[in-house]
């Protein structure tokens, strides 16, 4: 008789689990579904700006997706606030990192275009004066014939780099085509010194 009285007991405690674990199955699938709405939209952009940090946010959202299906859905709806956080936070940063992207990029296109509306002007007098001076028959005191045709290789290495820089610019590379102008800006004050020429001020910052 006990026995048999035991047994009813282990079915009914089996069947109250079973109903208990039933009624947290679809609020654990909402919360599931919630988090990886907030996840997908945050790893939209982080994954671009922030790879490392959207990795380890789908990292967590697998996790508790395995938990899911492990049929722990109290495990889901206590772990599905903290990944739904990570995702804020990555949207958070990411939405800072971009932020903070646009100001460079700003800050180096004012640059490229206080550059590209001087640097031409400096380039065609380094020619004019290379050109006066490969065909005087005297150089002025200071200056002699390797002067001359350093500075004209070295106008040539400042042409393709000016182009490269160019060509940087129109693709939207904004950081290659100002680090492409600071080296042609270097180059251009190192051979107007050596040609005799006085060197703008703006070639010396």
């Amino acid at each position: 008789m006990l026995k048999h009285w035991f047994a009813r007991s282990v079915l009914v405690i089996a069947a109250l689990a079973l109903a208990a674990c039933a009624s947290d199955k679809e609020p654990a699938e909402k919360a599931l579904r919630a988090a990886e709405d907030a996840v997908n939209a945050a790893v939209a952009d982080g994954s671009k700006y922030l790879p490392d940090q959207a990795k380890a946010v789908q990292s967590s959202l697998q996790s508790l997706k395995d938990t899911f299906a492990k049929g722990d859905y109290k495990a889901v709806l206590a772990g599905a606030g903290n990944v739904t956080s990570q995702a804020k936070a990555l949207a958070d940063a990411t939405a800072a990192r971009k932020a903070e992207l646009e100001k460079m990029k700003a800050e180096l296109t004012k640059d490229w275009e206080a550059m590209s509306s001087g640097l031409p002007k400096v380039v065609d007098a380094i020619k004019s004066r290379v050109d006066i001076l490969s065909q005087a028959r005297k150089l002025p005191a200071g200056i002699d014939k390797a002067a001359v045709d350093g500075a004209k290789s070295g106008l040539e290495t400042i042409n393709k780099t000016w182009s490269e820089a160019q060509e940087a610019f129109k693709a939207g590379n904004v950081a290659d085509a100002v680090a492409k102008a600071k080296t042609v800006k270097t180059m251009a004050a190192d051979i107007m010194t050596k040609l005799g020429m006085a060197v703008p001020e703006a070639l010396k910052s």
